[in-house]
């Protein structure tokens, strides 16, 4: 074979691995962008579970300090991390699926309307890197490890102000706040 002979030939070959790619639609392009996004979209679907029960969390956990008897507080403590549990268990699935569902028929049609075949085949490209995904991969060890600083550097000001929160708090609900009163006192209804 000569010389021009194996230039044709691979452009052939590079041509035919080109091939696929520029046979998917848009719409098979959108839907693998967000294919590739489903473990995101399910843990929105869990933030949007957790998100009505957080200030319910907060108030109980209030009151168990406040109110339920210091020898009592780690098993009323567990039963309502049974209780949690339970709910997200019932809730949680629900809300995966739902954000799934909803983030496929959303975002396909909107990534359609919005990009072009080319601009699809790149974030498609962006996504799939293996560089992105180990960095996503990362995510959440490393908002843990942004999260432990930031809580470090501003733990006395969130324990001072939280303290007189409660204080205010109690103050205008008419109780004694959990840390100023003895237990005893701090258990009667």
């Amino acid at each position: 074979m000569n010389a021009p002979s194996l230039v044709l030939a691979a452009l052939l070959i590079s041509a035919g691995a080109l091939a696929p790619a520029q046979a998917q639609s848009k719409k098979e392009l959108a839907a693998k962008i967000v294919t590739l996004q489903k473990a995101q979209h399910e843990q929105f679907g869990m933030n949007l579970a957790q998100a009505p029960i957080q200030q319910l969390v907060q108030n109980a956990g209030q009151v168990l300090r406040a109110r339920v008897p210091a020898d009592k507080r780690e098993a009323t403590g567990k039963a309502m991390d049974d209780e949690l549990r339970a709910y997200i268990k019932d809730v949680g699935p629900a809300m995966r699926a739902s954000a799934v569902k909803h983030a496929s028929e959303q975002l396909t049609t909107k990534l359609e309307a919005d990009f072009n075949e080319a601009e699809l085949k790149q974030v498609l490209q962006f996504l799939e890197s293996p560089a992105i995904r180990r960095y996503h991969q990362m995510g959440a060890e490393l908002n843990n490890a942004v999260a432990q600083k930031v809580l470090a550097d501003n733990r006395s000001l969130i324990e001072t102000r939280a303290k007189a929160l409660d204080q205010k708090l109690a103050e205008l609900l008419g109780v004694k706040p959990a840390g100023n009163a003895p237990a005893a006192s701090a258990t009667k209804p």
